[in-house]
């Protein structure tokens, strides 16, 4: 690690231990361009222009030394990954829960700090399914991390909405929690009701991070990217796609009802062994697209945008 002779970074960047945040810091380092990392249990990688800062953004002054040093945040950290913070898993949370979970906290105490500090702008990775009524609880909480941010007095705010992110990540949790169909012997079943799902690879992740770090305004606006690397695809789609390409099988495939059953049945006796591991009809339900109204209270300019190379599923995983 090499620290910049300059006092201002390109960007502060939350939850860079994670992958998401170990390859955009990795992009960014390789880029040459300077960048403050928050961790909070495990140490990031050690990158040339890359400074680690230990820290939990549930302490409300966390962010404020990183935020003398760059007025640019891409916010990343998030707790439970898609099943959403510790304390929701396991029940349908009210509002008022989703309201003061973790992750939600942690975005408003970011952006609190952003705005004692005159920060200009923040770029926060979100989901497509976002929605105040989802049956799924991280797009419930995303909303209102959106909703922070979109009502909050920073003037650039870039909110990047991906689908189930796959291609660069081979050992995501989505990955991994394909594990019960791959361990099916002689059979594939092929979930009935799953559909509307969209992949988004790594790569575009980092593509939409350039660009929002590129732009350069005087004024205040918000933008809202759509980052999906398919057309919507059916939760069967994606598995044959997975089939071939990170399993390198060929079994018997039973779709319909019969394959809808199997597949439940599948991640209940193989799926995750614990609660708090998420399934893979866990990833689908919040990689589901919906054209949705956007969150309540976002200011009356809008950019909204559809971003991504649009590819097979194969090539996207």
């Amino acid at each position: 690690m090499t620290n910049s002779s300059s006092n201002r970074r390109t960007a502060f960047i939350t939850g860079s231990a994670g992958q998401i945040g170990q390859k955009i810091s990795e992009h960014l380092s390789g880029q040459g361009k300077h960048a403050i990392g928050l961790y909070r249990n495990q140490l990031p990688k050690a990158l040339n222009n890359f400074l680690p800062l230990c820290g939990d953004l549930l302490q409300p002054d966390s962010a404020t030394a990183a935020l003398k040093s760059t007025d640019t945040v891409i916010h990343l950290a998030w707790q439970g990954d898609v099943l959403g913070a510790p304390s929701l898993q396991g029940h349908y949370p009210s509002d008022a829960q989703i309201q003061v979970s973790a992750n939600v906290v942690m975005t408003q105490n970011l952006v609190r700090a952003m705005e004692r500090s005159n920060a200009r702008k923040i770029v926060f990775l979100s989901w497509v399914g976002v929605d105040r009524s989802a049956s799924s609880t991280v797009l419930r909480e995303k909303y209102w991390a959106e909703n922070i941010i979109l009502n909050s007095s920073i003037p650039e705010k870039i909110i990047i909405r991906a689908g189930v992110i796959s291609g660069g990540l081979p050992d995501s949790g989505f990955i991994k929690a394909s594990a019960s169909l791959a361990k099916m012997p002689l059979i594939l079943p092929l979930p009935q009701k799953l559909g509307g799902v969209v992949l988004t690879t790594v790569q575009d992740i980092l593509l939409a991070v350039d660009d929002a770090l590129k732009i350069k305004d005087s004024g205040s606006y918000c933008r809202i990217i759509d980052l999906t690397s398919t057309e919507p695809l059916s939760g069967a789609a994606i598995i044959s796609a997975m089939e071939s390409k990170i399993w390198g099988k060929r079994r018997l495939t039973i779709g319909g009802s019969i394959g809808d059953i199997l597949f439940r049945w599948a991640e209940s006796r193989f799926g995750a062994a614990k609660s708090s591991e998420p399934r893979l009809s866990d990833y689908f339900n919040a990689g589901t697209v919906e054209k949705k109204p956007p969150v309540e209270g976002v200011p009356p300019v809008v950019f909204g945008q559809e971003r991504g190379q649009k590819m097979s599923p194969v090539n996207a995983l």
